[in-house]
């Protein structure tokens, strides 16, 4: 595959996706705004894996992607051991590895993990993940972070994962300070606070965060694509209007080894009014200059010379915070190029 255009790769929890609901229209449309040239989603929700492989191909039909794997009609859906599947799709014009594709499932994971190798026009295929994580035992997701470490590391090479990690960043900016504040530490007690602060024997101890499953990832070798570009902070969670006891907090993330941050040209967040009315989360996107993929792991992140196209994404609905600049229906934040954006 041949393509100049930056690839933009897009991790959205479809919230209980079980097919034609009154939510379907706004999944779909919100998909159709963030423009994904490879799509992670998570939630896909059915009792078996046929069922939830059925489901896949629905909604990659209604979009104009692809999730066939090979020619035997393999499905890019993993699944998980409590109705809840993860998939990957992909646009008409990439495609995939023969033997590349591998579900991580029951046993391994509380819900799963989906990694598959596509040609999206680099030097070398590139790896991309689903990942859900464990939304009720954080000893369970410090676990799962080790085996996620080791899937998209081991052999290494370029690797992205997007998905609903269900806890928060430990990545930090350049000042030292996490990306993420905590957004528990303020919080009067309540039930739920129990799968998401750190434990501590004593019941009156402040409560913090547990960010051990990010340490992981992080120390690991897969990064935090919006603290790496030092992008305004914004929530992909929180909006909903039952259901969330948390408030706004960012869980879905997109992580990438270090081959790709020279191709890291733009993250952003879609707020729009299908987006925050399609699911509990938002769908979180990157853009990657497939020229700029290296095939060395670099320490830091360099600044490509050549800005990356910016796409039309039309009419905007959002508000832009410090930083953040307008160009469609979300907010492009981030380095692209030598240029810092405004």
């Amino acid at each position: 595959m041949e393509t100049a255009v930056a690839v933009c790769f897009t991790s959205y929890n479809l919230l209980d996706f079980t097919g034609p609901d009154d939510r379907t229209a706004s999944l779909r449309q919100a998909l159709a705004e963030a423009q994904p040239d490879v799509l992670a989603v998570q939630e896909i929700v059915d009792g078996t894996a046929a069922g939830a492989g059925r489901l896949l191909h629905q909604l990659a039909d209604s979009l104009g992607l692809l999730c066939t794997v090979d020619a035997r009609g393999t499905t890019a859906i993993a699944s998980g051991q409590h109705r809840y599947h993860v998939g990957l799709l992909w646009r008409p014009g990439i495609t995939s590895l023969p033997g590349t594709w591998s579900a991580s499932q029951a046993g391994d994971f509380h819900h799963a993990l989906a990694r598959l190798q596509l040609d999206v026009g680099a030097r070398e295929p590139v790896t991309f993940a689903s990942y859900h994580a464990d939304p009720f035992r954080p000893a369970r997701r410090f676990d799962e972070a080790h085996r996620v470490v080791a899937a998209l590391t081991r052999p290494p090479g370029p690797a992205v994962i997007g998905g609903d990690f269900n806890s928060v960043s430990a990545d930090r900016t350049a000042q030292g300070d996490y990306y993420d504040h905590d957004p528990y530490a303020d919080q009067e007690w309540y039930a739920d606070l129990l799968y998401q602060v750190e434990w501590n024997a004593h019941p009156d101890a402040p409560h913090r965060a547990d960010r051990s499953p990010a340490e992981v990832l992080r120390r690991g070798g897969l990064l935090d694509a919006a603290a790496t570009l030092d992008c305004p902070w914004q929530p992909t969670t929180g909006h909903w209007p039952v259901g969330d006891p948390f408030g706004p907090r960012r869980i879905d993330m997109i992580r990438t080894t270090r081959h790709l941050l020279p191709a890291l040209a733009g993250y952003r967040v879609l707020r729009t009014h299908a987006a925050l009315n399609g699911s509990d989360h938002l769908p979180v996107s990157i853009d990657l200059e497939p020229a700029m993929i290296s095939s060395r792991s670099v320490d830091r992140t360099p600044r490509s010379r050549h800005p990356a196209p910016v796409r039309n994404y039309g009419e905007t609905v959002n508000a832009a915070g410090p930083h953040a600049r307008i160009t469609g229906p979300l907010i492009h934040t981030g380095r692209t190029g030598d240029t810092r954006l405004p």
